[in-house]
C-alpha cells in the first residue's frame, strides 16, 4: 500500500493486529495500528511521514483481504466461477497483492484457461519474486513443456 499523498509505502505484516512496515530511501519502520474489531476505540492510523489519515486505504486492503478468502472458500467448495468473481473483486481493490494474482492464476489453470494462467503468475511474480506458488507452477509448466518437446 502506498500513502496517497507522499507515496510512503507501506507493507501489511502478518498478526492478530493491523501492522504496517513503512519503507522508505533512508529507513525501515514498523507502526502497529489496533484493528477496529479488537479495540472498542475508533483508530485513524496516519502515515509516518505526512501525517495523511490512512483508514480509507487500510479499509480497502482488508475489504481485498475479505474477497480473497471468500475466493479461497470457494475454491475449496470446487465453485471455480464464484472463487473468479471474489477473487477479480479483491484484485479491483489491490491489484498489487502477489497472492491475488497467484490464485487467478490457479483458477484460470483449473479451468483450462493456460494462457490467462500463465499471465497471472507472471504477474504475481512482478509483484513479489519471492511467490512460490507462482514460481512453482511456471515452473512446473516449463517442465511440461520440456517433457513434451522431447
Amino acid at each position: 500500500m502506498q500513502c496517497p499523498v507522499c507515496g510512503a509505502i507501506y507493507r501489511p505484516v502478518k498478526g492478530s493486529r493491523i501492522s504496517v512496515e513503512q519503507k522508505n530511501n533512508d529507513y525501515t519502520q514498523e507502526t502497529t495500528i489496533t484493528s477496529p474489531s479488537s479495540s472498542p476505540t475508533p483508530y485513524s492510523p496516519t502515515c509516518r511521514r505526512c501525517k495523511a489519515d490512512l483508514s480509507d486505504l487500510l479499509s480497502l486492503h482488508d475489504q481485498a483481504i475479505w474477497y480473497h478468502r471468500q475466493a479461497l472458500h470457494f475454491l475449496s467448495k470446487g465453485r471455480y466461477p464464484e472463487a473468479v468473481t471474489h477473487n477479480n473483486q479483491a484484485l479491483a481493490l489491490y491489484y498489487s497483492n502477489a497472492d491475488f494474482h497467484a490464485l487467478a492464476g490457479k483458477l484460470s489453470a483449473l479451468q483450462g484457461e493456460w494462457r490467462e494462467a500463465i499471465a497471472s503468475w507472471q504477474q504475481a511474480l512482478k509483484f513479489d519474486q519471492q511467490n512460490t506458488i507462482a514460481a512453482n507452477s511456471l515452473q512446473t509448466i516449463e517442465l511440461m513443456a520440456k517433457n513434451d518437446l522431447c
